[in-house]
């Protein structure tokens, strides 16, 4: 082999590494593209899904909520009414010890 022939095999090998490099350096772009495009949809969707369970877990505490507020406002309105139960029944007696003591005056 000539040395010119030499000189040109290598010309053709350093052409043909410099095209493998490059066209290395284009794939790995594209994956490392490809890779932040992939995270960018995880982190979308993880934040979607984030906000879908923090939406339910507050409608669940108002549910709660309004419940326990339900049952505190059923139980003082039974309070309430005990009482005025209570005071309507005596009624008749302060009338009577009221009827009592103004006849005992006279």
């Amino acid at each position: 082999m000539e040395k010119t022939e030499i000189l040109s095999k290598i010309k053709e090998v350093e052409q043909k590494v410099e095209e493998d490099i490059k066209s290395a350096e284009e794939e790995k772009r594209k994956v490392i593209l490809e890779a932040k495009e992939k995270a960018r949809e995880i982190i979308s969707n993880a934040e979607k899904e984030a906000e879908k369970i923090k939406n339910e877990i507050i409608e669940k505490a108002k549910v709660e909520i309004e419940k326990e507020k339900e049952s505190i406002r059923e139980k003082r309105l039974k309070e309430i009414n005990d009482v005025v139960s209570k005071g309507k029944s005596r009624i008749d007696e302060a009338v009577d010890f009221l009827y009592q003591e103004f006849v005992g005056s006279i």
